[in-house]
């Protein structure tokens, strides 16, 4: 158990690492960005990425998941998934060539018509990315996904940047997405010394596995996806580009913390299964880390929105902080229930994942065009947020019914954190004074004080709570833990150096 639970932790702090560079990178090159290119630059892009997910929509199979999980790994089940995926990226870049004139005419976008088969080219060699990655998940060897993924990353970003202060074109844009696909694609067989081969021989077996993870997919762009497709048509590329902008900016607690941690879960929890172990105390173990790190993040997004955006975007960005703060309320709702999809993964229940990504489509296509009808584009980003919180208490009334896990068991764990980060956002956002119009001197001086204060109030009042709770077993006990092994670690390597 001990051993399983280092690994755990390796790999998740691995895989943090990964996107905390990621993200690094991700905000230095939008800080640039944003000051090289014009909000409808940005929104030509995330109109064509709406158009190219649509289209991917035919790899979403998931291969990959299906392989993690599978008992009885063999070479023939790794070249069967990569050819399936390497076929679906030749089909990718056909369809998308033939549609461009089509989407171009749809969105009254006539740059689309080069734009989208330049990106299918990009999905077509992201789709030849080494099958042999698999064996990193399932042997918890997230180190050498954290080279893959920072090598992408720096290509794309110096590409991009390069582009961009050369032609100030959202082609720095497209460049470098094609730059992160050929770079991952390229680090991928330096890195794992496995070569695929081309045969089918698995491809039923697969494709049964993943059938429902592709309608998951399906709904979850609808999901997802919609209010790309009804911003660009409706409110044009600048609004678009707007929503774009804030969205990475808002799924940072998600993208950064939940989401590599989620990846390291699924490993555990596919581990457990081919064991025959439980799930839920690994669930309730995991979940309450993402909620003690990721809410808090949430609360202080929505509280430092205006200086967020005066600091990294400019003033021509500053549409974007309403958009901002609903979308951030949007994720906090979403990082309660991050953890619960990959329990139903590794229990091959995906047609559950995928009933609930319908139900959230259902719910959030009226509402999306109700709320703009009654807010304008601020709507769409209403919608998301009241969407991603009706879903919530569904989510786990599944998870209790599905997989044995009940709430009750999760929240005497998490209130505390839930508490702590509220305290912070009504402090933050309430009891100190909105600023009024600031230089980006300014604003990143407000900003200071305020994820300082902010980060101090959360500790602190959380402290406060577990203490007079009786320091009981939860998030607040584990990140002690893991603490105090890490402070033991570095006094050991000094005391070899």
């Amino acid at each position: 158990m001990a051993e399983a639970q280092g690994r755990l932790v390796t790999g998740g702090s691995w895989l943090i690492a990964v996107q905390v560079v990621d993200r690094l990178i991700g905000v230095a090159s939008v800080t640039v960005l944003a000051r090289l290119l014009v909000p409808a630059d940005f929104g030509v892009v995330a109109v064509a990425s709406t158009v190219v997910a649509a289209v991917e929509l035919m790899s979403a199979f998931g291969f990959d998941w299906a392989l993690v999980r599978h008992h009885n790994l063999s070479a023939d089940y790794l070249n069967t998934g990569w050819t399936l995926r390497a076929m679906i990226g030749v089909a990718t870049f056909v369809v998308l060539t033939l549609l461009a004139p089509l989407a171009a005419a749809f969105y009254r976008l006539p740059a689309l018509t080069p734009v989208l088969p330049v990106l299918g080219v990009a999905s077509f060699i992201g789709s030849l990315e080494n099958i042999g990655m698999v064996y990193f998940r399932r042997d918890f060897a997230f180190h050498k996904e954290f080279l893959l993924r920072t090598a992408a990353k720096l290509s794309s970003f110096v590409v991009t940047i390069a582009l961009a202060v050369a032609y100030r074109s959202y082609w720095a844009l497209v460049a470098g997405t094609v730059a992160l696909r050929a770079a991952g694609t390229v680090a991928s067989y330096v890195l794992h010394p496995y070569r695929p081969r081309a045969t089918l021989v698995h491809a039923r077996e697969l494709l049964g596995f993943s059938s429902w993870l592709l309608a998951g997919s399906i709904v979850d762009y609808f999901r997802d996806k919609f209010s790309n497709v009804y911003l660009g048509r409706v409110f044009g590329p600048r609004v678009t580009g707007l929503f774009s902008l804030a969205s990475e900016l808002s799924q940072l607690p998600i993208s950064a913390v939940a989401a590599p941690i989620n990846r390291v879960a699924y490993s555990k929890y596919s581990e457990d299964v081919r064991a025959s172990r439980p799930l839920g105390a690994s669930y309730i173990e995991i979940a309450s880390m993402i909620w003690l790190i990721s809410l808090p993040m949430c609360a202080g997004t929505i509280a430092t929105a205006t200086e967020i955006v005066r600091l990294l975007l400019g003033p021509q960005w500053e549409d974007a902080v309403a958009v901002l703060r609903w979308l951030a309320l949007g994720t906090a709702f979403n990082v309660l229930v991050a953890n619960t999809h990959y329990v139903y993964w590794a229990l091959g229940h995906s047609r559950i994942v995928a009933a609930l990504s319908a139900l959230g489509a259902a719910i959030i296509v009226p509402m999306t065009i109700v709320m703009s009808h009654l807010a304008g584009y601020l709507g769409v980003a209403i919608a998301y947020a009241l969407t991603a919180g009706v879903l919530v208490p569904v989510n786990f009334a599944w998870l209790r019914r599905r997989a044995g896990i009940r709430f009750g068991s999760l929240w005497p764990r998490v209130w505390r954190v839930t508490l702590a980060a509220g305290v912070m956002l009504v402090v933050l956002d309430l009891a100190l004074p909105r600023p009024g119009s600031e230089t980006a001197a300014a604003a990143a001086l407000t900003l200071f004080v305020k994820v300082v204060s902010g980060a101090a109030l959360y500790a602190t009042a959380l402290a406060a709570m577990w203490f007079a709770a009786g320091r009981p077993e939860g998030p607040e006990r584990h990140a002690l833990r893991l603490v105090l092994n890490w402070s033991k670690r570095l006094v050991r390597q000094d005391a070899r150096s």
